[in-house]
């Protein structure tokens, strides 16, 4: 003869208990997910404001931190022309971090009234920046790109040390063109720098070469060799 089957009875105990913990699991992630932002915390920048990179972002009105992702963010930041890259982190206390590497503005280009960047490219100038170095006149386009880029690479203590850039492509006694790529620069201080795109990371080094000067005041041949052997014509 065959067993009887028994019926199960239905635990109402264990079912509200797992109907109550999946409603607190689903209202807890609902609430961390409509989370708004607390805090928006930047660093990094110099040229551009706070509120200039909450705006880019897209996250002036503070939204909820999870309805927008930190690849998202970064996006939206590096849209920014004086941005060159940006970190975005979410902590547990709902604060936004925001860490931004700028671009240079490397110097004013008379010619076109454009700020040039560190990557080559231009911006608007906008009369916002000061302590910023003008180049003086006309540059081939090649040329103007090549020596802003290799300058944009000092940093922007040495660059604030430039008044004035002129392009002077460097000739021979006999009037031949030695070097179509050559600048001079009119330093802050009194002295004149000659360089050119190839060797503008000697002028890294121009504070231990000032201080080397002794006060004494000239022209630097930085355009050849390394910083340690230039060639200084007194004034």
């Amino acid at each position: 003869m065959a067993a009887k089957k028994r019926k199960r009875k239905l635990n109402i105990k264990k079912l509200l208990i797992l109907i109550l913990f999946l409603y607190l699991t689903f209202s807890f992630g609902y609430y961390i997910y409509n989370k708004p932002i607390k805090n928006i915390i930047i660093s990094g920048n110099v040229l551009v404001k706070d509120t200039e990179i909450i705006e880019a972002a897209q996250i002036k009105n503070y939204p909820s931190i999870y309805s927008i992702t930190n690849k998202k963010i970064k996006q939206n930041i590096k849209k920014m022309p004086l941005i060159e890259d940006a970190t975005v982190k979410k902590d547990l206390k709902f604060r936004l971090k925001i860490d931004v590497k700028e671009r240079l503005i490397v110097f004013l280009n008379c010619n076109s009234n454009k700020l040039m960047l560190s990557n080559g490219t231009e911006i608007d100038n906008n009369k916002k920046y000061e302590g910023i170095p003008t180049l003086i006149n006309y540059t081939p386009q090649d040329i103007l790109k090549a020596f802003t880029i290799s300058l944009g690479k000092l940093d922007r203590g040495i660059i604030s040390l430039i008044s004035e850039i002129e392009y002077s492509p460097k000739q021979s006694a006999e009037g031949i063109t030695i070097d179509e790529r050559s600048f001079t620069l009119y330093m802050n201080d009194g002295n004149t720098v000659i360089t050119n795109p190839e060797k503008c990371n000697n002028l890294s080094k121009y504070r231990e070469i000032y201080a080397s000067l002794k006060d004494r005041k000239g022209t630097l041949n930085l355009d050849s060799g390394n910083y340690e052997n230039f060639v200084f014509i007194p004034y």
